[in-house]
């Protein structure tokens, strides 16, 4: 089987050891191995207490690459763990207006940087590469427009667009604007819905934002109506399963709807999500998918033609079994 990850954040891609380096070198506190937090908060998020906890994490490993530069090797290394994975086809999201609000690079320099460096380990590791502009819900619907400004300026740098952040505060309606200029663009969708929040957030995202995929998606089990709709219109779940579970999306992987959601004719997918906190990578989430979510080596092959399938760039698509 092909390997293909779908939904990887860049900014929860970042090497444990590499976050100690920025730190210590811009005197972050994260370098004071006498913290409360210290190391444990990038590398271990099995006791997080939902998704606002688990990105918590993420905040404070992307707050440590306060210069351009170490964008630039975060996006290098990213690409480079993929390679070494075994992955043949990855797609990388990131938020340049949420980096900056951590580190207060500029945007569009954030775009630069992480597309030139992102280009280059491409060429170099011989691994296609596809990258997807995120707009954080948590910033505001007022700030959508600015969000979707810096990534449309950069627009041939990308090959989608998503929505992330705080699923239950921010309803997906808020942000249909801007994203309605993203369809004008020609850039594919993917919204974050279906996991901190019910099935609910899955139909609003359908109805409003109409989106080629669904980041995560995993509580559209919920509601058998939604399944149906889901496997009609072919829309893909982008399921992380170790991700999942640290979220309390579900309560555990042998209590993971996959197998279900399969049943159900609706065309999911197997992700990192975030692979540093997660401690998780591609292969890994596959052989758990069969050791401990009850899937068989038909099922994986379903899964690894459905990421393929639903790829946003011409060379995933490519990447068939």
């Amino acid at each position: 089987m092909k390997l293909i990850d779908l939904h990887r954040h860049l900014e929860g891609s970042i090497r444990p050891s590499t976050a100690l380096d920025f730190a210590r070198r811009h005197h972050h506190w994260l370098a004071d191995e006498q913290h409360p937090l210290g190391k444990v908060v990038i590398t271990n998020s099995s006791r997080t207490a939902g998704l606002l906890d688990y990105l918590r994490h993420i905040d404070v490993a992307c707050s440590t690459a306060r210069a351009l530069e170490d964008w630039s090797l975060i996006a290098r290394q990213a690409i480079e763990d993929c390679f070494n994975d075994g992955l043949d086809y990855v797609e990388f999201r990131f938020s340049p207006w949420f980096i900056h609000t951590q580190t207060g690079l500029d945007p569009i320099d954030i775009i630069d940087v992480v597309s030139e460096s992102a280009g280059k380990a491409s060429a170099d590791f011989r691994l296609p590469v596809g990258l997807i502009g995120i707009l954080v819900r948590d910033l505001g619907p007022d700030s959508a427009s600015r969000q979707m400004d810096s990534i449309l300026s950069r627009g041939h740098h990308f090959c989608g667009v998503d929505l992330a952040g705080d699923e239950a505060g921010y309803p997906p309606e808020l942000f249909a604007p801007a994203f309605a200029r993203a369809r004008e663009a020609g850039l594919h969708v993917t919204i974050h819905a279906g996991e901190a929040a019910g099935p609910e957030s899955v139909w609003a995202a359908l109805t409003t934002l109409h989106p080629d995929r669904i980041g995560h998606g995993v509580r559209s089990a919920e509601d058998p109506a939604l399944m149906q709709k889901l496997a009609e219109d072919n829309i893909t779940l982008e399921l992380a399963l170790t991700s999942n579970v640290q979220t309390r999306a579900v309560p555990s992987l042998r209590e993971h709807p996959v197998l279900l959601l399969m049943e159900s004719g609706v065309p999911v997918t197997l992700n990192t999500d975030n692979p540093t906190p997660s401690a998780t990578r591609v292969s890994a989430e596959y052989h758990k998918a069969v050791a401990e979510a009850g899937l068989s080596h038909r099922d994986m092959q379903l899964i690894a033609r459905n990421s393929a399938a639903a790829a946003f760039t011409s060379l995933g698509r490519q990447t068939t079994d």
